[in-house]
């Protein structure tokens, strides 16, 4: 299992993409909207939010202004999902070949991390919402 400041790295790793899917549902704003508004195509928006693009300081700047969950809160995000995806791919690797099978963790208990994690995640961005404040992200 790999950790680091004792992060856990789940079996899938969370794009910032789905995570702003579940605010525009949470606002009941719809992606196509949502996309004209800050500037972007509706393929493009689906994109990011399908984890096929990622987040660009120029878009997380944007996300900022019309939804007021700061810049630096998605682009954590995007840089925990780099990280994850590479461990992911390491540990992958790794069990591929036989090795460190032994040090994994149960599927249960990996999959409880990630739904933490997201869980956590997901109580930031609703908690500014609420409170209409800038949070302070730590992970």
């Amino acid at each position: 299992m790999e950790t680091r400041n004792n992060y856990v790295v789940g079996l899938q790793a969370t794009h910032p993409g789905e995570l702003l899917e579940a605010e525009l549902e949470e606002r009941g704003i719809k992606q196509k909207d949502f996309a004209a508004q800050i500037g972007l195509t509706p393929a493009n928006l689906s994109s990011f939010i399908h984890g096929r693009r990622n987040l660009s300081v120029s878009l997380a700047e944007k996300l900022e202004k019309v939804l007021n969950i700061d810049a630096k809160v998605w682009l954590n995000m995007q840089s925990n999902y780099n990280y994850d995806t590479k461990i992911i791919a390491r540990r992958e690797k790794k069990t591929a070949k036989g090795k460190d099978i032994a040090l994994q963790p149960s599927y249960a208990e990996e999959l409880l991390n990630v739904l933490n994690r997201l869980s956590d995640q997901i109580g930031v961005l609703i908690a500014q919402n609420q409170n209409n404040s800038r949070p302070t992200y730590v992970h």
